[in-house]
């Protein structure tokens, strides 16, 4: 498995089984942003995310770097993106296990430019901002053909230069990379295998009620590193 981002991920689904720990503030200062975010594939089955994948948007007449920020806790499609530094930030993609037994490959949902764009969110003050709670929508298979660009550029930076279009041609390169074992002429997984899905549209929940609720949970999920969650 290569390094980075992938790595990054590994590490924080692989947590899931083990009762993450809540990263603490680093100072009075600290800033978090928190979102509520489920995936609906292919009309089938419905999945809590278990990590994020966020862009710093840059201010104008800056220089930016185009890179991937990974939340760094999530509990029960809560996702968090702890001592986050001050500005603008979007949610590009999902992260997510089907937790069915057996099943250890990791799933990944990237999110259609609507989406991005009504994650939207600014942190300037202290504590923890809400971005809100979001249904996506998504269908297995990047393909050049039908995902967005934005959408092909995020896989890549996720997955560098492995094919995530349709069913064949991405199951062929894992056989060809040595990801099964063949026992009996049949092939088993020996790790972590990835999917990837576009998304497609979403539902979003932006009410008093939903504010009220997530800020209650996050005070339970939060707390105990020490960080203060008041709407």
């Amino acid at each position: 498995m290569r390094c980075g981002l992938m790595s990054v991920v590994l590490l924080l689904l692989a947590s899931c089984a083990t009762a993450p720990s809540v990263p603490p503030p680093v100072n009075s200062q600290s800033s978090a942003l928190g979102l509520y975010v489920e995936v609906r594939v292919s009309g089938i089955a419905t999945y809590r995310a278990d990590a994020l994948y966020f862009v710093k948007r840059c201010v104008a007449n800056e220089p930016c770097e185009d890179h991937l920020i990974s939340s760094n806790f999530a509990k029960d499609g809560r996702v968090y993106l702890l001592n986050a530094e001050p500005g603008e930030y979007v949610a590009v993609a999902a992260a997510f296990e089907s937790g069915m037994l057996g099943d250890s490959s990791i799933y990944f949902a990237y999110f259609p430019a609507s989406l991005v764009d009504a994650s939207v969110t600014a942190i300037k003050t202290t504590g923890l901002t809400y971005a809100g709670h979001y249904k996506l929508f998504a269908s297995m298979g990047l393909c050049a053909d039908n995902a967005e660009p934005g959408q092909l550029r995020y896989a890549q930076m996720i997955e560098p230069d492995t094919p995530k279009c349709g069913f064949w041609q991405p199951l062929v390169h894992k056989l060809s990379k040595g990801d099964f074992i063949f026992i009996g002429g049949k092939a088993y997984s020996v790790g972590k295998q990835t999917f990837h899905y576009r998304g497609t549209t979403y539902e979003a929940t932006q009410n008093a009620g939903d504010v009220g609720e997530f800020f209650e949970r996050a005070h339970a999920d939060l707390a105990v590193a020490g960080w203060k969650v008041a709407k």
